[in-house]
């Protein structure tokens, strides 16, 4: 994943897998759900810390890949 635009539709897809609402996510999140709303649709303006805290509500945590050689870093 390279922007937020393309994180909304994954989160959306984890999210739905649980059958978690927005509001469950946010709550698991300590976020709101307008929150969830924006990180959904791929606002670009959302808060990094957020972003992590939804992620890791979901059971997931974020790596970073180098595109030229595919080596990952945590």
């Amino acid at each position: 994943m390279r922007t937020v635009r393309e994180a909304g539709p994954l989160v959306r897809e984890l999210r739905d897998e649980r059958g978690w609402s927005q509001a469950e996510l946010g709550r698991r999140a300590n976020v709101s759900r307008t929150f969830v709303i924006d990180l959904e649709s791929g606002k670009a303006t959302v808060e990094t810390s957020k972003f992590m805290d939804v992620f890791q509500a979901l059971g997931f945590e974020l790596a970073i890949r180098n595109t030229e050689t595919g080596n990952v870093r945590w």
